[in-house]
């Protein structure tokens, strides 16, 4: 899917005989090119609006989902009638929405969760909006790049800017909730205001009403003709298994999973996750698919096939180029099936502290609690006890401090506004997720870096939640920013964008706007606080009481040789021992990351050091999480770069 909204009579001329894609809508004010599903909505003969993307359902007055399909006068009418902010609240989908008002005027949103990239760039007296960046007139320039934005992206998982920002000085991405208005030739916006409600308290209906929810959601993303999940031996994904298992039969239903080879010397590195996956798969009576995926001998090819498609949505890092083999094989080999992914699970229910990754421990059982206890650090009781001081006298809060050694903390502040920022910047611009934790301990920034990282982003992002947060809405809050930071990173959005490259439609089904209104107001005892229920408490008791799931397999090491083994590391096998590593030192030698850092925000003389090491093989676990940054971002490369990728 393929689309770009030029806006602007001068602007359209420019791209009126431009063949790169086909138009599909043009007038004086407005001129629509793409390829992908795209439905028109008209009002008599004039187009009043544009719908691009999938829909599944409207929401209704109850809560409920109703199928809607982007053909019906049903979905029509709604487009009509409805305010462009209630077709954000009631459509359930991945979609982009252009309104045209009766005077003459644009809207264009996106679906609340914003899962589809709207870029856009003002330019000529006009603006264009684009689904991927190559779309985009600014190459034609001189190019300049954002440096809190690559900060970003080099210093938190995901590898990639937040939701409204881009590596460009003068791109934007439309952010979630945002609403573009083109009227009287300007460029304005204005947001569907964030549902931040109160935590209650639940009850045993309500883990009926969540194991309702969770089936309707599979079930309406889900095809007659085929479906299939991308597993893993986890919870998440074998719960959509044996779900879909459930509602379309064991015949209707199958697995894939990749088998990786990183390097010789390591060999297979998830053996736990195959060999429980089959077991999952065996139980409930469906195919197994595995797919060799052999980072050993083969990998930069993907590099040569997909470069210009993830340059020009800025996805790094190592699950897209697993996304992409599975892709690769299931284009071969599907025809129609629905394919699901467990993704966003872990933070929806338990802020992603799922991973049993808090503290090591042989017994699995004390590093689920482990992460139960690092996710009350960022719940309501912990919360409250902050605007006190009482936290630094929190048992669990020094117990999980003195993991990490002598670091740097900052100091909590007095306004209880300053508190929150604190809190929900430590979670989502932190590369540790620790209350306080301090941009200090990171090397790669100055202290310039620093500030402008933080300006930009509290200030654009965390301000206004801090602003208006409370320990009640404090859940509503950490769910609504991860749309922004996490869930558009290159581990989730990339599973819907390389997918769909492939030709391929995925679903999430717990990215549901139900199941998000429930978790947003799920009490902290339901699996996140200190209390003795497991993490995602309610998908568990669904899995006991509801369907036929096979509890007894999930025991052992969880997936990984990291779950036995704390010192292997997945990125350290890719960059040092991968096929992936000679065409990485090439590009290392080339130094073309000078390029896009500035020596102002930029410590380069670490950077230099730590690619020293690396050229020379010396393999320093202190320097590790930065190297490897650097290498998905060469890996994906940037327009502008001097030396090709």
């Amino acid at each position: 899917m393929r689309f770009r909204i030029i806006l602007g009579k001068n602007l359209i001329q420019q791209y009126a005989y431009n063949r790169e894609l086909p138009t599909v809508f043009s007038c004086a004010d407005c001129l629509i090119q793409g390829e992908g599903p795209m439905a028109v909505i008209k009002q008599k003969t004039e187009p009043r609006a544009f719908f691009i993307g999938r829909i599944i359902g409207r929401r209704g007055k109850s809560g409920q989902l109703f199928g809607l399909s982007t053909t019906g006068k049903e979905f029509h009418q709604v487009i009509l009638t409805r305010t462009v902010e209630q077709c954000v609240t009631e459509l359930e989908g991945r979609f982009i929405l252009i309104r045209v008002k009766d005077n003459g005027a644009y809207e264009i949103c996106c679906d609340r969760f914003g899962q589809l990239d709207l870029y856009y760039q003002s330019v000529g007296g006009g603006v264009v909006f684009a689904t991927d960046l190559s779309l985009l007139p600014f190459q034609n320039g001189k190019i300049k790049y954002d440096q809190a934005s690559v900060v970003h992206s080099l210093y938190v998982y995901g590898f990639r800017p937040p939701k409204r920002h881009t590596l460009y000085e003068g791109v934007r991405r439309l952010g979630v909730g945002d609403v573009a208005t083109w009227c009287d030739s300007r460029l304005g916006f204005h947001q569907v205001p964030p549902i931040a409600l109160p935590t209650q308290e639940y009850n045993k209906k309500d883990l009926v009403r969540y194991s309702e929810m969770l089936l309707d959601s599979i079930a309406k993303r889900s095809s007659p003709k085929g479906n299939i999940v991308f597993l893993s031996s986890g919870w998440d994904s074998t719960s959509l298994l044996a779900s879909l298992v459930k509602i379309r039969g064991k015949k209707n239903v199958k697995g894939v999973i990749g088998r990786f080879n990183f390097s010789e010397r390591t060999g297979i590195n998830n053996p736990f996750e195959i060999k429980r996956a089959q077991a999952v798969a065996d139980y409930v009576g469906v195919k197994l698919n595995i797919v060799e995926i052999d980072y050993w001998r083969r990998g930069p090819d993907i590099v040569e096939k997909i470069g210009g498609f993830l340059r020009s949505h800025m996805l790094s890092g190592m699950s897209l180029f697993h996304w992409a083999r599975l892709s690769e094989y299931l284009a071969k080999r599907t025809d129609g099936e629905a394919l699901f992914s467990g993704e966003i699970s872990d933070g929806a229910h338990n802020l992603g502290f799922s991973q049993f990754l808090t503290l090591f421990h042989p017994v699995h059982d004390f590093r689920e609690y482990s992460d139960k206890m690092l996710c009350y650090l960022f719940g309501p009781t912990f919360f409250k006890s902050i605007s006190t001081g009482k936290f630094k006298d929190d048992l669990v809060f020094n117990l999980i401090k003195n993991k990490f050694g002598e670091k740097i903390y900052d100091e909590p502040a007095k306004d209880p506004a300053d508190c929150a920022r604190q809190l929900l910047s430590s979670f989502f611009l932190r590369d540790n997720r620790f209350p306080f934790w301090s941009l200090r301990n990171n090397k790669m920034m100055t202290e310039h870096g620093r500030a402008l990282y933080s300006d930009v982003f509290e200030n654009e992002y965390i301000k206004q939640p801090a602003q208006q947060v409370t320990p009640e809405t404090l859940y509503s809050w950490f769910l609504h920013l991860y749309n922004s930071f996490h869930w558009q990173g290159g581990t989730v959005s990339s599973l819907n964008s390389v997918t769909e490259h492939f030709g391929l439609q995925m679903n999430l089904p717990f990215y549901d706007s139900r199941l998000h209104e429930f978790l947003a107001a799920m009490p902290e005892s339901w699996g996140r606080g200190l209390e003795i229920k497991p993490t995602k408490y309610p998908l568990k008791w669904m899995l006991e009481n509801r369907i036929d799931y096979p509890w007894h397999l999930q025991v052992g090491p969880h997936s990984y040789l990291y779950d036995v083994d704390p010192n292997f590391n997945h990125a350290a096998e890719f960059i040092f021992r991968s096929a992936f590593a000679p065409a990485i030192r090439k590009m290392l030698e080339q130094r073309s990351f000078e390029d896009i850092l500035s020596r102002e925000v930029f410590d380069l003389d670490y950077f230099h050091r730590v690619v020293d090491h690396y050229l020379r093989g010396d393999e320093i676990v202190a320097e590790r999480t930065d190297l490897s940054a650097l290498c998905f971002l060469s890996l994906t490369g940037w327009y502008g770069q001097k030396a090709a990728v």
